[in-house]
């Protein structure tokens, strides 16, 4: 077999070179992410909101949770449009929250305050 030298220097310049491709790559995806869209005309209070521990969320808190869909496995009629936006969209914001879909098979509606 035969035997392969690898030149230090010139390993480490390659590679600097790399992890620069790559931050630039970084740099012009999330410039270019679209903003998550903004949806009107839905009441948010109307929604039961659970905090940790599924005590009642605030409406002032930064992090809560709602359940999207029922035990059959329709929609919660409170959050059915917000829900449908975000099936749509995968994100959407509202009142100074991102609004998601998360847990185990994205059965649960996600309120955090926006960054």
């Amino acid at each position: 077999m035969p035997e392969i030298r690898l030149d230090g220097e010139r390993l480490l310049m390659h590679i600097e070179i790399i992890e620069a491709e790559l931050n630039h790559i970084r740099r012009e995806a999330a410039m270019s992410r679209a903003p998550a869209p903004s949806v009107q005309g839905i009441d948010l209070t109307k929604i039961k909101w659970k905090g940790k521990g599924s005590v009642p969320a605030s409406v002032g808190d930064p992090w809560a949770w709602a359940f999207a869909y029922d035990q059959g496995g329709g929609y919660v009629d409170e959050s059915e449009t917000l829900v449908k936006a975000i099936e749509q969209y995968g994100e959407v914001v509202m009142d100074g929250y991102e609004m998601t879909l998360s847990g185990r098979d994205n059965r649960l509606l996600n309120r955090k305050k926006q960054k």
